[in-house]
């Protein structure tokens, strides 16, 4: 069995933009006068923040489990979804740069009536890429063009420098 989880290097970025997100939407809020308007725009804001806060938070602290029969993760619903059980299976890239330069990929499994999505950030990403596709090969799934470009890179170069 191996553990992987978001480390808070991954997320730090998040809950910065959070925090930054909340300062500058709380202390207009305190501040300017009760009318209506400020009210409703900075009070839509403290909440969009704080919401975005706590799906950092439930992001840090998620627990990938993988074993020789399932994977299975803790946040933000406890899933867990047998590997003989994997119906489809998606690993799509996610550019942040016109080049196509930096970016992450996103992976997401669907079986036994669940969809489970981890992103690249998380600990060990490319051994759980590989786990899945040879499950998905076991049971038959066919990878679309895209899906399988993106397994052979993780898994031929166990990660790709600067994503």
């Amino acid at each position: 069995m191996s553990l992987h989880t978001y480390p808070l290097t991954a997320v730090i970025g998040d809950y910065s933009r959070s925090v930054g997100g909340l300062a500058v939407s709380v202390v207009p809020f305190a501040v300017a006068p009760s009318r209506p308007l400020i009210t409703y725009l900075f009070g839509t804001m403290i909440a969009v923040f704080a919401i975005y806060a706590l799906r950092t938070a439930a992001r840090h602290f998620t627990r990938v489990e993988v074993d020789d029969e399932t994977i299975s993760a803790n946040l933000p619903s406890y899933r867990k979804i047998a590997w003989t059980a994997i119906e489809g299976l998606n690993v799509r890239f996610f550019s942040t740069k016109k080049d196509r330069s930096r970016g992450w990929f996103q992976m997401t499994i669907v079986g036994a009536g669940q969809r489970m999505t981890v992103d690249s950030t998380i600990t060990d990403f490319h051994s759980i890429v590989a786990i899945a596709a040879t499950a998905a090969a076991r049971n038959g799934i066919a990878l679309d063009e895209a899906t399988a470009a993106n397994v052979a890179a993780l898994t031929s170069a166990s990660a790709i420098p600067g994503r």
